[in-house]
């Protein structure tokens, strides 16, 4: 059997990329947004970001320390302070993979930011109408009862997410590249369609067809997989 690839650190070494990977969403997992993180797991921060494809824009005039910070998707990821003060997030996974996002996950990601003031509108409706005293909701796929926290927003099927995104561009004659995205911005957890249009456009079909559940995260992220779509079905790519 084929042996996973190393990941190789200053302060230590993985045998392969899933073994890294959760050893830092571990160190990520034990802070809350806001928190410092501490010494012995700064060093594996510090020896992890040297693997960043941004290594130097991110460091910038040096790190002081990393903070735990919320992103707008209500996920958490680690943050560089900087010496000067000034600060920007970066990704444990872009830095083990040392593979930049692709151009289909930086639009989705950017589309969805476009999205935020919806889905967190949609999420406050629901949990006022169907929590029970307890603030707990039903998770639409067992039925468990489930906590704000807890709860991922879910894309029901056959629109989900992806297939959304997909729609969209095609029914506007648009490619990937089509799409105006920002770029290098400190703290810019997602990039941003810049073409204000563009951006109220999606708002207005995502309204039209999205149809939403709300699902246990672990459940979520299982089923993100399987409902991907393959990039042969509608080329955006042109």
């Amino acid at each position: 059997m084929a042996r996973g690839q190393p990941v190789e650190l200053a302060t230590r070494t993985f045998d392969k990329k899933g073994d890294a990977t959760a050893f830092f969403r571990e160190i990520l997992n034990r802070y809350q947004s806001g928190d410092r993180v501490n010494n012995d797991d700064s060093l594996d921060l510090s020896a992890l970001l040297e693997r960043h494809t941004e290594y130097a824009e991110k460091v910038g005039c040096g790190i002081s320390h990393f903070e735990i910070m919320m992103t707008g998707h209500g996920t958490k990821c680690f943050r560089i302070v900087r010496l000067d003060g000034t600060g920007t997030d970066f990704s444990y996974p872009h830095c083990i993979s040392q593979r930049p996002p692709s151009r289909k996950q930086e639009v989705s990601n950017a589309l969805r930011w476009a999205i935020r003031y919806d889905l967190y509108a949609a999420r406050d409706k629901f949990f006022a109408a169907h929590a029970d005293e307890a603030g707990f909701v039903a998770c639409a796929e067992t039925g468990e009862r489930i906590s704000r926290e807890q709860a991922h927003m879910d894309h029901r099927p056959p629109m989900t997410f992806e297939v959304i995104v997909t729609t969209f561009l095609a029914s506007k004659g648009l490619s990937l590249n089509d799409v105006p995205l920002s770029k290098g911005r400190d703290d810019q957890v997602s990039p941003e369609v810049t073409d204000e249009d563009m951006a109220e456009a999606f708002r207005d079909y995502h309204t039209n067809v999205a149809r939403l559940d709300f699902v246990k995260s672990s459940i979520n992220l299982a089923q993100s997989s399987r409902n991907r779509l393959k990039l042969t079905r509608v080329n955006l790519n042109r």
